[in-house]
């Protein structure tokens, strides 16, 4: 048989159309009736693929809705005992054009059937070939991403190109038990296997030691093969300090940006390759000469322990060095040493100008001290609190080095940072989360990702995505990884969200993402979420997702013709995350035994 005839294999006919609408076709279903004795005879049920013959091409669809006329329900139950003689009627949404002759699919109906075209049950093997020379355009011997099984289908094993799975963002939806860690777990496993690289962000800790060969670090705390990691304060946003500190706008504020600036400066006149100015040591400090030109302006006086004296130094010469040093001192990141911050916000106390000389700071000015004292406090606080140790304490791996070093190594395909003891006490987590996305955004930015593209799976994404910490004056968006989902795709850098709380996503994040994989959600704003955010889901295609077994998933896409249900491949045993929830059994049996062995 023919690959055009199986489309049409005159064994697999079950009705014929009867009524038409612009997307939707009514269909009798003469075989459809489960008489007695006959079920397993039966053709047709909710969720069949069908192909509705229109001569040269065919419209695949989906059997959405069956039932009967109101007149003949009550005889039914009798009619089920005998020929039956009331024939059921369906209704198919369809879903995309295939050409008979090049077996070639394509988006949107491009041939609208007749009254009177014969409607085939689809063959499985069939239509799972005629979608992969689709997903796969013509590529010769193309990297495939293996997904799983059409639903329902017999032999229709589905394979994905990770440019058109990944290409354009992909997003995980499914509630408690409906597969999202397994497909999370899968998708990485197969980026690896591939000879991709990706990166989990794993905030419960639940992948620890579950993706093969991958290079796993921990933060706060390790287990197992995990490498302790940290993030360097170094690379930490300035507006991500200011959103931890949370300083007043009026008193607080200005002086910790003039703190952040001075010690930028110190960082530059301190270097050892490039020093900008002379330098003179005068053993208890140092005197750095700046120049405007041939001109002397003052001198920048600054203690051996690296903090910048201001009470009665000059302001000209401050000035001018600022301007000089203008890309450095307005760096964005926390490039200067943070634990001199508490001192050098001591020493930005001073009045602005010397009464005797205005090119000069005054003196120092206690009332300011006085109001930053709870700043100072804070920073003094959160410097030395274990909570924060895997930001601003030199214990762990340098967790942006490893990353450097895995993009590099051209063998290894996985990176797992797991957040699970992460605290959430001054947003650590949050912050610390962000801090890396920020981070992976600027090296994008620079290119590194060009030519070894990287994916980035945020697992529990609706805790970190379109959030802010910090308070009313400090205010910082948790907006790192949705600028990845905005502009990172153009550097070589893309997203895959998983989460169970699709409708917690911002609209302009799920904008970006192009394809979905939804598992079974039973929240009705979840699934208007979805509906919303992906044009090719309507009502009759959502209204599938409430009845999804375990792992089946809808996934949705530009790169599909059509939305395609798909029982996804389980992971191998070794990389199932551990989300099993507590194991009452065993537990309470234990609690059972030593009472009954007390009581004997």
């Amino acid at each position: 048989m023919t690959e055009a005839a199986a489309l049409t294999d005159a064994d697999r006919r079950i009705g014929t159309v009867i009524r038409l609408t612009a997307a939707m076709a009514e269909i009798t279903m003469p075989n459809a009736l489960a008489a007695a004795g006959r079920r397993g005879l039966a053709k047709g049920t909710v969720g069949d693929f069908v192909i509705l013959d229109c001569d040269q091409q065919a419209v695949l669809g989906r059997i959405v809705e069956t039932g009967i006329r109101q007149t003949d329900r009550a005889d039914l139950d009798r009619q089920m005992e005998v020929t039956a003689t009331t024939f059921p009627s369906g209704r198919i949404q369809m879903l995309a054009s295939i050409d008979k002759t090049s077996q070639k699919v394509a988006r949107g109906i491009n041939c609208q059937p007749r009254i009177g075209d014969a409607v085939y049950l689809a063959d499985g093997e069939t239509l799972a070939k005629t979608l992969q020379d689709a997903l796969t355009g013509g590529l010769a011997d193309p990297t495939m991403i293996d997904l799983g099984t059409i639903s329902g289908l017999e032999n229709a094993r589905i394979s994905i190109p990770p440019e058109k799975l990944f290409g354009r963002h992909c997003g995980i939806f499914g509630a408690t038990g409906g597969g999202k860690s397994w497909t999370l777990s899968r998708l990485v496993g197969e980026v690896a296997r591939s000879g991709g690289k990706c990166i989990l962000f794993d905030p419960t800790g639940e992948f620890a030691g579950r993706i093969p060969n991958a290079r796993e670090f921990a933060f706060s705390r390790a287990t197992g093969a995990q490498r302790l990691g940290r993030f360097p304060y170094r690379s930490l946003a300035e507006e991500d300090l200011r959103a931890l500190l949370t300083p007043t706008a009026q008193a607080q504020l200005p002086m910790l940006r003039n703190a952040v600036k001075s010690l930028r400066m110190v960082e530059k006149l301190l270097d050892p390759d490039a020093p900008p100015y002379e330098l003179t040591d005068h053993g208890t400090h140092w005197t750095f000469q700046v120049m405007n030109g041939q001109r002397i302006v003052g001198d920048i006086h600054v203690e051996q322990r690296g903090t910048i004296l201001k009470a009665g130094k000059s302001r000209v010469a401050y000035g001018m060095a600022e301007l000089q040093l203008g890309d450095i001192v307005g760096s964005e990141i926390c490039n200067f040493d943070i634990h001199l911050l508490a001192s050098q916000i001591r020493h930005e106390c001073v009045d602005l100008f010397n009464r005797d000389d205005d090119r000069s700071f005054g003196p120092h000015d206690q009332r300011q001290f006085t109001f930053c004292s709870s700043l100072i406090i804070r920073l003094e606080t959160y410097l030395n609190a274990p909570e924060l140790a895997c930001i601003f304490q030199d214990d762990g791996d340098d967790v942006c080095a490893a990353i450097e070093a895995f993009i590099t190594d051209p063998s290894a395909g996985a990176l797992v940072l797991s957040f699970k003891d992460v605290s959430f006490k001054y947003n650590t987590r949050e912050l610390l989360l962000n801090a890396i996305g920020r981070y992976l955004l600027r090296r994008a930015r620079s290119d590194a990702f060009r030519n070894t593209p990287v994916v980035c799976f945020l697992d529990e994404a609706h805790q970190f995505i379109g959030r802010s910490i910090g308070d009313e004056a400090n205010r910082v968006t948790l907006d790192s990884f949705g600028l990845i989902a905005k502009e990172g795709r153009k550097y070589g850098l893309t997203l895959t969200l998983a989460t169970q709380r699709p409708r917690d996503v911002p609209q302009d994040v799920l904008s970006q993402l192009g394809t979905l994989i939804v598992h079974r959600l039973t929240n009705e704003a979840d699934r208007d979420t979805i509906e919303k955010a992906c044009g090719e889901m309507d009502r009759s295609a959502t209204a599938f997702i409430p009845a999804l077994s375990q792992g089946e998933a809808i996934i949705v896409g530009p790169e599909l013709p059509a939305p395609m249900p798909v029982q996804m491949t389980a992971p191998p045993p070794a990389q199932r995350p551990s989300s099993l929830g507590p194991d009452y059994q065993s537990a309470w049996q234990r609690v059972t035994d030593v009472a009954a062995a007390d009581a004997s």
